[in-house]
């Protein structure tokens, strides 16, 4: 199992959800999440969770147009996660949906790998200069 990095699907008529992880990059890979799906930026994230963004693409269902990036401090490791989803049930609030998606994610990183994941002013403290 990969240390670095990691990718799951869920797939059945077509991709419906994909996660996406590395502790290489984070970034660049933020720097790229804003300026691909900025204007289409449905909410920050909660400061809790670290630097991102959840944006609707407004591409194809197949394409999962639900996108999510964080990236945060676990440990001496700053990495980063994205969730895509393919939809959003009528009545279902996105926003809400990834935002516990991540969170999931993020604890499960932490237990993981053995670190606890940090709070995003210590994400932005140690930010490289671009």
């Amino acid at each position: 199992m990969p240390t670095t990095h990691g990718q799951c699907a869920l797939r059945n008529d077509y991709d419906r959800l994909s996660l996406v992880w590395s502790i290489r990059d984070g970034d660049n890979v933020l720097d790229t999440a804003r300026e691909n799906f900025g204007k289409r930026q449905l909410a920050g994230l909660p400061k809790d969770l670290g630097t991102g963004l959840i944006a609707y693409t407004a591409r194809l269902p197949r394409t999962r147009p639900y996108y999510t990036m964080m990236l945060f401090q676990c440990g001496d490791e700053r990495p980063w996660i994205s969730v895509d989803l393919s939809e959003v049930s009528d009545g279902r609030d996105p926003v809400s949906d990834l935002t516990q998606l991540l969170t999931i994610a993020r604890k499960r990183y932490g237990e993981l790998h053995n670190c606890t994941p940090g709070q995003p002013n210590e994400v932005e403290a140690t930010r490289r200069p671009v």
